[in-house]
C-alpha cells in the first residue's frame, strides 16, 4: 500500500510528552498516530469521549495539578467548540435569510433580515474573530493560568445561543414558506427573539473580559468556593434561594480564609458538592417548567448546613485560640512562680 507524507503543527510541549510516552510503551509518534488514524476509518468516529462541558462543576482540585499537555489539550477543545458553535450560528442565520421571500413585506420582516443578515453576523464574526486572537500562539500559554470555568460559562452562552437560533431557523423558515400572504404579525415574535439573542451575544463580551482577568482559584481558598457557588448558582431564579446564597457569600469572604483545613478539605469534597447538586436540580426543575419548591427547599436546607459548617469552624478555631492563650499565659505564671521573679501569692491574686 503506498504511503503519502502527513505534516501538521503541534504545541513543542505536547511533543515533548507525547514522544516520552510513546518510547514508554515501545511505539514511535508515527506508530501512534497511524493507530489512531486507522481506528477513527473504521469507527467513523474519534476512538475517545471529547467534551468541552464536563458534568462536574469546575474548577476539580485535581485540575490544578494537571500536566501543561493536558491543559494544551483542553484549551485546543475548547478553541474548536467556540469555533464550531460560530459556524451552527452563521449557517442558521444563512438559512433564514435566504430563505425570507421578496413578497414577505413589512417592518416586521426587513427587522428580522437586518438582524440575520447583519446584526447577528456581525457579532459572530466578532466573537469568532476574539476566539481566534484568544487562542493565538501568543497567548495560549497564559490562558493555562486563568480560571478556565469563566470559559466555561462563556462557551455555554454562545452554546445556548447557537441552539436557540437554530431551534429558530426551524420553525420560521417552515412558517416563511408556507406564508400566503395577508398580515405579517406572525412573524413578529420571531423578530423579537432574534432581539433578544441579539442583547444575549453583546452580553457574552463581558464574561470574556472577565476570563482574561482572572486567575485561577485553587482549592482551600475563599475565590475557589465563590466560584463554584456562583457557577452554580448563575442560572437559579428562586429569590429566596438567591438571597440566602449571598449572605453564605459574605460569610465565606469573612470567615473562609480562618478555617481549618481539615475543615476545608470536608466542606469542598463533600458538602459543597451536595450544595451545587441541589442547586443544579433546583435550576433545570425552573427551566422544565416544574415545581421547583421541593427542590428549593433542599438548597436552602443545604445552604444552612454549609453556613454552619463555616460559622461552626470559625468558632472552633476561636475557642482554641483562646484555650491556648490561657494555657500560654498559666504556664507563664508558674514558670515566673518557679524561678522566684513574682511571689506566688501575687499570682492567686
Amino acid at each position: 500500500m503506498a504511503q503519502v507524507m502527513v505534516n501538521f503543527r503541534l504545541d513543542e510541549s505536547v511533543k515533548k510528552n507525547m514522544e516520552q510516552a510513546c518510547k514508554e510503551m515501545g511505539m514511535s509518534m508515527t506508530s501512534a498516530f497511524t493507530i489512531f488514524a486507522t481506528k477513527v476509518s473504521k469507527e467513523k468516529r474519534i476512538p475517545f469521549e471529547v467534551t468541552v462541558e464536563p458534568q462536574l462543576p469546575e474548577p476539580k482540585p485535581q485540575e490544578e495539578t494537571a500536566a501543561p499537555w493536558e491543559k494544551q489539550l483542553k484549551l485546543t477543545w475548547k478553541q474548536q467548540h467556540l469555533e464550531s458553535l460560530c459556524t451552527k450560528i452563521r449557517r442558521s442565520l444563512t438559512r433564514i435569510y435566504t430563505a425570507i421571500h421578496p413578497s414577505i413585506t413589512g417592518l416586521t420582516m426587513e427587522h428580522i433580515r437586518l438582524l440575520c443578515g447583519d446584526e447577528l453576523k456581525d457579532k459572530t464574526a466578532a466573537v469568532s474573530a476574539a476566539g481566534r486572537a484568544l487562542f493565538s500562539s501568543r497567548t495560549v500559554k497564559t490562558l493555562q493560568e486563568r480560571d478556565l470555568s469563566i470559559l466555561d460559562e462563556y462557551l455555554n452562552g454562545l452554546s445556548d445561543i447557537a441552539e436557540d437560533i437554530q431551534e429558530i431557523e426551524h420553525t420560521l423558515v417552515p412558517a416563511m414558506k408556507a406564508w400566503s400572504g395577508g398580515d405579517t404579525a406572525c412573524f413578529l415574535p420571531y423578530a423579537q427573539q432574534l432581539d433578544a439573542l441579539s442583547q444575549d451575544m453583546d452580553r457574552l463580551q463581558p464574561v470574556l473580559q472577565r476570563f482574561l482577568r482572572s486567575t485561577v482559584r485553587r482549592p482551600g481558598s475563599a475565590r475557589f468556593v465563590l466560584a463554584q457557588l456562583q457557577q452554580a448558582a448563575a442560572p437559579v431564579r428562586t429569590e429566596e434561594v438567591r438571597a440566602a446564597l449571598e449572605e453564605l457569600e459574605s460569610l465565606v469572604l469573612q470567615s473562609y480564609g480562618d478555617l481549618e483545613n481539615s475543615t476545608k478539605t470536608r466542606l469542598e469534597s463533600h458538602y459543597l458538592q451536595t450544595l451545587i447538586r441541589a442547586l443544579q436540580e433546583l435550576s433545570q426543575a425552573e427551566q422544565s417548567g416544574h415545581d421547583s419548591q421541593e427542590k428549593a427547599l433542599l438548597c436552602l436546607r443545604a445552604i444552612h448546613v454549609v453556613s454552619r459548617v463555616i460559622a461552626g469552624g470559625e468558632e472552633a478555631r476561636r475557642e482554641r485560640t483562646r484555650r491556648s492563650l490561657e494555657a500560654e499565659v498559666s504556664a507563664l505564671e508558674r514558670l515566673a512562680s518557679m524561678r522566684g521573679d513574682v511571689a506566688e501569692d501575687r499570682l492567686e491574686a
